[in-house]
C-alpha cells in the first residue's frame, strides 16, 4: 500500500491517551507505523478507580497487559458485577453479575421457563439461578467445575485509576513509542484538516493520522459539535476508605435521595464515588451526607462537575477523539471503559488504507454514536425502573423521557420476558434480564412453547439448576486465593 498510514501522534494523557499509543503501536508496529504520544500531562483524578467489564481481559492481550501485572500495579481485584442497593426503596439489592441468568433447556433461553414458574408462585429469583451472581456473593471465582451446567461465568476487573495508568504508560515506554512533553504545544489547521502539532520548542510534529484523548484537536476541526446530553445527577465527590477484608467481588452502588454511591473494592483501599444533584444537595452539605452512608472514614476530594456531553462526530478528516475527548460515558455500569475500549478496538478494525481519504470515518462514527447510545440506555434503564417513591430526585429520574429503543426493551420484556435488539448492542440479553428483573420487572407472559414442558420436569430441571449452582460455588476459590494464585 503506497498511501499507507505511517505516522500517528496520540496527543493527551492518561489512560485513554496510553491505551491508545499501546493499542496502535502492538496492531501496526509491524507494518512499518511509528507512533508518537505527544504527553500533555493529564493525571487521573486523586481516588479515581475504574470498574473494567470482562470484555477489557481480552483487549488487554492485544495490549500486552497480563493478569499479574494488574494485581501488582494496579491494585486490580476480580470484578464479577455490581450490585445496586436501594433502588427500590428499602433494602433491597440484586446483583448485575457478568454471567448467564440460567441455563437455557427446551430450546427456550432460561427466563421463559422462569417467568411461566413466576407466574405459577414461584418465588426464587432470577439471579439465584444465576452461576455467576452466586459466586460473587459467595466471594468465590473461578471456572465452573463441571461444563454441563453450561453457564458463563465472566470476569472484569477493578483498578486503581493512577496506578493503571502508570501501568499502561510503562508498557508504552517498553515498546517503539516515542514519548513527548506536550506543554504549550498547538495544533495547525489547513483545509479541514489537521497540518501539524508544533510542541514549545518549536519542532513540528506532523502525522497521517491523529488520535486525540484531550479534545482539543477535534475542537480545532469540528468546534461546535459536542452535544449536551441529559443526565441525572451534575457533581460528585470522590474518595476513599479503608480496604474491605474480604474483598468482595462486587462494586456497590446504592441509591441516597438526591443520587447514588458508589464502593469499588481494591486491594489497598476502597474508592468511593458520591454522586449528586446540586439542586437538592449542596457542595456544604454533600461531606456529611456521604460520610453517613458509607458508615465509615473517607478521606475525600473537593466537589466536582459531573458533565454530560458527547459528539456526534468523534472522527472528523484525519483527528479521531477518544476517550472524554469524544464524550462523558454514562456514570454506571462501567461505560466509561467499555467505552473507551469499544472506540479503541473500532478504530483498530477500520484502519484507515488510504492516508489522504478516510472513508472509514463515516462508518467509524455511525458505529461508535450506535454503541453509546446503547451503553447510555443500560445505564438509563436504572433511572426509569427505580421505585423510590415520594422523593423528588427518583421521581423525575424514573419520569426522565428514555430513547425509543429503551422504551421497547423494556416493554418487551415487560410484556413477555423477550427483548427487541438493535443495531450496536453493547450489552447480551442475560445482562438486560437481570437487571431488569433485580429491579422489579416480572414479564406479564412468556412464550408458548414453555407450556411443552411439564410441570414435574420443569421443577426437577430448576432443582437441578440450583444444585449444580451450589456445587460448582463450592468447588471454586475465594477471592483472596485467586489474587494470591495470581501473583504467585
Amino acid at each position: 500500500m503506497t498511501n499507507a498510514v505511517q505516522q500517528v501522534i496520540v496527543y493527551g494523557g492518561g489512560i485513554a491517551a496510553a491505551m491508545a499509543a499501546l493499542a496502535v503501536s502492538r496492531a501496526f508496529a509491524r507494518l512499518g507505523t511509528q507512533v508518537t504520544w505527544v504527553d500533555t500531562g493529564e493525571a487521573s483524578a486523586p481516588h479515581a478507580a475504574l470498574v473494567a467489564p470482562p470484555d477489557l481481559a481480552a483487549f488487554h492481550r492485544l495490549l500486552g497487559i497480563d493478569e499479574d501485572a494488574l494485581v501488582a500495579g494496579a491494585a486490580a481485584t476480580i470484578n464479577m458485577g455490581q450490585q445496586f442497593a436501594g433502588w427500590s426503596g428499602g433494602d433491597d439489592a440484586f446483583l448485575h453479575a457478568y454471567g448467564d441468568a440460567g441455563s437455557p433447556f427446551a430450546s427456550l433461553p432460561f427466563v421463559q421457563h422462569w417467568t411461566r414458574a413466576r407466574q405459577a408462585g414461584l418465588r426464587v429469583a432470577l439471579e439465584d439461578f444465576c452461576l455467576a451472581a452466586a459466586t460473587a456473593k459467595q466471594g468465590r471465582t473461578g471456572a465452573p467445575r463441571d461444563a454441563a451446567t453450561r453457564q458463563a461465568v465472566k470476569q472484569g476487573w477493578h483498578l486503581d485509576g493512577a496506578a493503571y495508568a502508570r501501568l499502561l504508560r510503562a508498557a508504552c515506554e517498553s515498546v517503539d513509542i516515542r514519548l513527548v512533553s506536550g506543554e504549550g504545544a498547538i495544533s495547525c489547521v489547513s483545509d479541514a484538516r489537521l497540518d501539524r502539532i508544533e510542541l514549545a520548542d518549536g519542532e513540528p510534529l506532523r502525522a497521517d493520522l491523529f488520535i486525540d484523548a484531550d479534545g482539543a484537536l477535534i475542537a480545532a476541526l469540528d468546534p461546535d459539535s459536542a452535544v449536551e446530553q441529559a443526565g441525572f445527577c451534575d457533581r460528585m465527590i470522590c474518595g476513599s476508605a479503608p480496604a474491605f477484608d474480604p474483598l468482595p467481588l462486587y462494586s456497590r452502588v446504592a441509591a441516597h435521595p438526591a443520587g447514588w454511591l458508589a464502593m469499588i473494592p481494591l486491594s489497598n483501599r476502597t474508592a468511593i464515588e458520591f454522586a449528586y444533584d446540586g439542586g437538592l444537595l449542596s457542595d456544604a452539605d454533600a461531606p456529611a451526607a456521604l460520610a453517613a452512608a458509607v458508615g465509615r472514614p473517607v478521606d475525600t476530594g473537593p466537589p466536582t462537575p459531573l458533565a454530560a456531553a458527547a459528539r456526534p462526530r468523534p472522527w472528523v478528516g484525519n483527528v479521531v477523539a477518544v476517550g472524554a475527548a469524544a464524550g462523558d460515558a454514562p456514570p454506571l455500569d462501567g461505560g466509561e471503559m467499555l467505552l473507551l475500549q469499544l472506540a479503541i478496538a473500532q478504530l483498530v478494525l477500520l484502519w484507515p488504507i488510504d492516508r489522504a481519504v478516510m472513508p472509514e470515518a463515516d462508518i467509524y462514527n455511525e458505529e461508535i454514536a450506535g454503541a453509546r447510545a446503547r451503553v447510555a440506555d443500560f445505564t438509563a434503564q436504572h433511572f426509569r425502573l427505580n421505585a423510590r417513591v415520594g422523593e423528588p430526585f427518583w421521581d423525575a429520574a424514573r419520569a426522565a423521557s428514555i430513547s425509543p429503543e429503551l422504551a421497547a426493551k423494556i416493554d418487551l420484556f415487560a410484556a413477555r420476558g423477550m427483548f427487541a435488539h438493535f443495531n450496536h448492542e453493547a450489552h447480551v440479553e442475560d445482562s438486560w434480564a437481570l437487571v431488569m428483573a433485580g429491579h422489579g420487572v416480572i414479564p406479564r407472559s412468556f412464550d408458548p412453547q414453555a407450556l411443552l414442558v411439564e410441570d414435574q420436569a420443569l421443577m426437577a430441571e430448576f432443582q437441578r439448576q440450583l444444585r449444580a449452582v451450589a456445587s460448582d460455588v463450592h468447588a471454586m476459590e475465594s477471592h483472596a486465593d485467586a489474587l494470591r494464585q495470581i501473583r504467585g
